[in-house]
């Protein structure tokens, strides 16, 4: 007598092979799943030391608003060629998007300046609260034809409302490289965005002094 396979038998069989197909295959799959790419690298970009300033005036608040154009709106470390474009640094990142991180260590300044009672970041001021609208331009390296990154630029541009005054205030730093490593290069940005945010206080006394 011959053994006979019914269709529910044969597809339990097919099952319990699968299953010990999968069982035999499980020691060789992690080497598919280990990632080959170096660590992600994280930089930290710390808010200057402001020296206090007289208040601007009688319990005066400031809302901060603060964005980046088009490009700059990532966490990545940039450079921007001199045929103009725009590439992030392998792996090397900022703690957060850039617009994040502006607006945390702008209002971090401004708070400490001495001008205001109250730094809070929105987009609508109350009537008697000033506001500030920046906007970041530029904040990347700089490279030339021969791919040598030479210097880190940085410019801030903003809106200013204070009472009847106000205008606009614009600040630039350009710090020169000697070293293509990223720490000098991450320094670079470092020393630029110090310079511009240490002189933004006096910039906003100046505009709204009467």
């Amino acid at each position: 007598m011959k053994a006979c396979l019914t269709p529910q038998r044969d597809s339990r069989l097919l099952d319990v092979l699968l299953f010990a197909v999968l069982i035999l295959l499980l020691p060789g799959c992690s080497g598919v799943l280990e990632s080959n790419k170096p660590a992600r690298e994280v930089y930290l970009l710390q808010a200057p030391a402001i020296t206090p300033l007289p208040p601007a005036g009688d319990a005066v608040k400031l809302v901060l608003a603060v964005e980046t154009v088009p490009g700059l709106d990532t966490d990545n470390i940039q450079v921007l060629h001199s045929n103009a474009r725009l590439f992030p640094v392998a792996n090397a990142h900022w703690p957060d998007n850039l617009p994040e991180v502006m607006r945390s260590l702008s209002r971090r300044v401004l708070a400490d300046s001495g001008l205001f009672q109250n730094v809070s970041v929105g987009t609508l001021a109350r009537p008697g609260e000033w506001q500030l609208e920046l906007e970041l331009q530029a904040f990347y390296g700089l490279q030339d034809s021969s791919n040598t990154t030479t210097a880190v630029l940085m410019e801030l541009e903003g809106n200013l409302r204070c009472g009847e005054a106000g205008g606009v205030i614009s600040l630039d730093s350009r710090i020169a490289l000697h070293s293509s490593s990223l720490p000098d290069l991450v320094a670079a940005h470092q020393q630029a965005l110090s310079e511009v945010l240490q002189a933004l206080p006096s910039r906003i006394q100046q505009a709204c002094s009467p």
